[in-house]
């Protein structure tokens, strides 16, 4: 298992604004479209391949037959939302993710004439979406070096953890949970306009970028999400 990249929050924040109504705080969502953003949060989530494809086999066999790429890919198509895990449940390294069944009894959801529609408010929605990161393997060490505030927080008893700090607060502050390591080739071939700007000295390298500007704006470090 590896860590992921992870949906910034600026492009998070863009998608519910396009679905608020009056109030600014109500949200009106189609469901098609809020199913796939759980699965964006969800995509950071570590799923063990060896484990997962044991304990549901079918799963293995629809790899086998070329269906899924991968165990983590059934996960975040199928798997999550027909309750089965990511990993074995005795994992005390890893946290599971809250199960679909719980997040759906969370999530109002309403008939329209033009299909399902999840309408809550804007806080509610972010508790759930608080929720789902707390499964975000956080790493510690590099988080609290990286976010000395946050050391300090965690000593003076704020916070449990860097884990407990970023679902809190993290995220929505596009702290990152980890060290997202960018492919160099592939980014400056992904993003035309980075050359550029490591030429002129504005960003050492595509690492740089992608530290300054990239995750904010939705860029990727290597390779496109799996969904």
């Amino acid at each position: 298992m590896s860590f992921k990249y992870i949906v910034p929050f600026p492009i998070f924040d863009r998608w519910l604004n396009g679905f608020a109504s009056a109030p600014a705080s109500a949200l009106c969502v189609p469901y098609e479209s809020y199913v796939p953003f759980i699965r964006r949060l969800l995509e950071p989530v570590p799923v063990d391949e060896d484990w997962y494809c044991a304990a549901y086999p079918g799963v293995g066999q629809s790899i086998a037959r070329g269906v899924f790429r991968s165990a983590a890919h059934h996960f975040l198509a199928h798997g999550y939302f027909e309750g089965r895990l990511p990993f074995a449940a005795d994992r005390a390294d890893l946290r599971q993710p809250i199960p679909f069944a719980e997040l759906r009894a969370l999530t109002p959801v309403r008939p329209a004439r033009d299909g399902l529609r999840v309408e809550m408010e804007r806080e509610a929605l972010m508790a759930i979406v608080r929720r789902l990161l707390l499964a975000v393997p956080v790493d510690e060490a590099w988080y609290r070096r990286t976010y000395p505030g946050v050391d300090r927080a965690i000593a003076r008893g704020g916070f449990a953890s860097a884990a407990a700090h970023y679902a809190e607060f993290g995220y929505a502050e596009c702290r990152w949970p980890f060290d997202m390591v960018v492919d160099e080739a592939w980014y400056r071939a992904r993003y035309p306009d980075v050359p550029p700007l490591i030429a002129d000295g504005t960003v050492a390298d595509a690492q740089g970028h992608f530290w300054r500007f990239g995750y904010r704006e939705g860029r990727f470090p290597a390779g496109e999400p799996a969904l």
